[in-house]
């Protein structure tokens, strides 16, 4: 995959400046296109309360929901205009937000965004990475809130355990590996397997001209989602590549899971495929 063509889901909150922020660095660094998308229903006002209510009233949720998605926009091309005007793209969608973004999401190389905002008073604007991963059918970086852009260095960390997911996330990712000084393959169990697991990834990767190290860490009692995080601390990764979602989404959801761990404990951004 060449990344010549990078989404953006940008709302102006935060997390999404801080996504876009993110998405100019790769901009510059592979001449790639930025489309920021801004997907939005119904105001929750409008939604919830909009047979109880006057037209006027009705009017006027409108209206302001309207010129906050004007304010969206400016946004977006302020922080985007040291780039070539001809690279920067933005556009709006009606529906529900994720299911937007994810239709949306099919005809680019990669999606970038950030957790979604549970404090905004636009929740009808609000996207969510664990949606957008499972079923975007492309791959997805999402960028922590406080991530400070300074630290999205070369150094990468794959989290390998040799199944699809993993194997997917590598694929969509190795023009970002190309790119990297330095690429680490984690993979996490006995030692005896370690060489037997991570052999044909690391081989893959050398004839790509990637030449990799490999951690094996054993688990004992720890979490499979802190192992890889200390691991990206201890390599200074700039960013993760991992799968996502190898059980059910269901099953995470009700009893927790490793995808959604490192959603919610990630320091640095994180490239996830299913």
């Amino acid at each position: 995959m060449t990344i010549k063509n990078i989404l953006v889901a940008f709302t102006g909150s935060k997390q999404s400046v801080n996504a876009l922020k993110v998405a100019k660095i790769m901009s510059v660094k592979y001449g790639a296109h930025i489309t920021g998308t801004l997907s939005h229903g119904l105001p929750v006002a409008m939604y919830t309360y909009g047979g109880h209510l006057p037209q006027h009233a009705l009017d006027d949720i409108t209206a302001a929901d309207k010129e906050h998605r004007v304010k969206v926009r400016k946004q977006f091309f302020e922080i985007c205009q040291d780039l070539p005007s001809d690279l920067v793209h933005f556009t709006e969608s009606y529906g529900d937000a994720n299911e937007q973004l994810i239709k949306i999401a099919h005809c680019y190389d990669l999606v970038i965004m950030g957790p979604a905002n549970k404090k905004t008073g636009y929740q009808h604007m609000e996207v969510h990475p664990d949606l957008v991963v499972h079923s975007a059918g492309r791959p997805v970086i999402v960028v922590p809130e406080k991530f400070d852009v300074a630290n999205f260095n070369e150094n990468a960390l794959i989290a390998w355990d040799g199944r699809r997911a993993a194997a997917r996330a590598v694929f969509d990712g190795l023009d970002i590996l190309k790119t990297k000084s330095r690429v680490v393959v984690l993979t996490i169990g006995p030692v005896e397997k370690a060489t037997q697991k991570t052999a044909p990834i690391v081989q893959h990767l050398t004839r790509h001209d990637i030449a990799p190290e490999v951690i094996q860490a054993e688990r004992n009692r720890k979490k499979i989602s802190k192992i890889i995080l200390q691991t990206a601390k201890d390599t200074k990764a700039g960013l993760i590549i991992m799968g996502a979602y190898q059980h059910s989404k269901l099953a995470e959801d009700l009893f927790g899971g490793v995808t959604n761990r490192i959603l919610a404990k990630a320091n640095v951004p994180v490239l996830l495929s299913h």
